[in-house]
């Protein structure tokens, strides 16, 4: 396994939609190496999530993990480490929690973030099979910022008041 560079705000592989990895590529076992060490990587940085275009790579798949000391901290359950692929998201009600966030990609930096509270993801799994899950809160926050960098988006495109950006040591 390897840790891989994140690529920072500013980088073009940050602002391009990623495309879809094809299923019979997945079923192949040809993304593990890859999932392995953008695992690593999310690790080595204290990450909860990492997209592939946040790893130079224009491919629609992320990451993410809620270690027990995340958990804690945000009073949700755990959630193992784990991969979608291809994976689309939908708000499910109309509520929404506004919290602080950060990114691997923009060290050092956080600020405030509407995001939907329950949200309906749907895509591939790690193995590449068809999966649908429902998630909320903090959980939902890391899907949303995931799915959004493999559309091209940062946070910092959702944060309707900049004047809650600022520098942190812990994202």
């Amino acid at each position: 396994m390897a840790i891989l560079k994140v690529a920072r705000l500013g980088h073009p592989a940050l602002r391009h939609k990623a495309s879809d990895v094809e299923v019979k590529d997945i079923k192949a076992g040809k993304f593990q190496p890859l999932i392995d060490d953008m695992i690593e990587t999310m690790h080595e940085y204290e990450g909860v999530g990492l997209a592939g275009p946040q790893v130079h790579l224009p491919l629609r798949i992320f990451v993410f993990e809620v270690e027990e000391r995340v958990a804690r901290r945000r009073g949700i359950p755990q959630l193992g480490a784990g991969a979608f692929f291809n994976a689309v998201y939908e708000p499910v009600g109309d509520e929404t929690i506004t919290d602080f966030e950060g990114c691997l990609s923009v060290p050092f930096l956080g600020g405030e973030v509407a995001r939907s509270k329950r949200l309906r993801i749907r895509g591939l799994d790690h193995e590449g099979n068809e999966a649908e899950l429902e998630v909320t809160d903090f959980t939902a926050r890391i899907f949303q910022h995931e799915i959004d960098h493999t559309d091209g988006h940062v946070y910092l495109d959702r944060m309707p008041d900049l004047t809650t950006l600022g520098y942190t040591v812990v994202l």
